[in-house]
């Protein structure tokens, strides 16, 4: 089996645990802290999803940034500022001490980058099943 297939497949399986994480109320800390784990394990099966699918095609791209713009320029997704704040999210999710950052961060995630995610895997898909 490809790398893209199995990064694929394993993709599919942590959006569905976001998914889960996002749609459930907040009702203690951990909650927040599942959201937040969940993101980023969705982040890193994204970026290396898409650099497995890239890679098929000839591109090289060893870093999270470079995959996100080369998979822009090829048309696999189209809101690259998201991406942007996306990353930025990602490198602040490991510096998040204290409840209120943690409150703010699973409200982006919640609002806007578990759909952003959730498209992108869509739009992969369709160009490569």
């Amino acid at each position: 089996m490809s790398d893209y297939r199995t990064n694929k497949g394993n993709l599919e399986r942590a959006l569905k645990s976001l998914k889960d994480s996002v749609s459930a109320p907040i009702r203690e800390k951990r909650d927040l802290s599942g959201i937040i784990k969940d993101f980023e394990l969705v982040y890193e099966l994204t970026w290396k999803t898409l650099q497995s699918l890239l890679k098929e095609e000839g591109i090289s791209a060893p870093f999270p940034r470079v995959v996100f713009e080369e998979a822009f320029k090829r048309g696999l997704f189209t809101e690259n500022h998201i991406w942007k704040e996306i990353m930025e999210a990602r490198n602040r999710s490991t510096h998040v001490y204290s409840e209120e950052d943690a409150r703010k961060l699973s409200e982006e995630i919640i609002k806007k980058y578990y759909a952003t995610f959730e498209k992108c895997f869509r739009e992969m898909s369709a160009a490569k099943p």
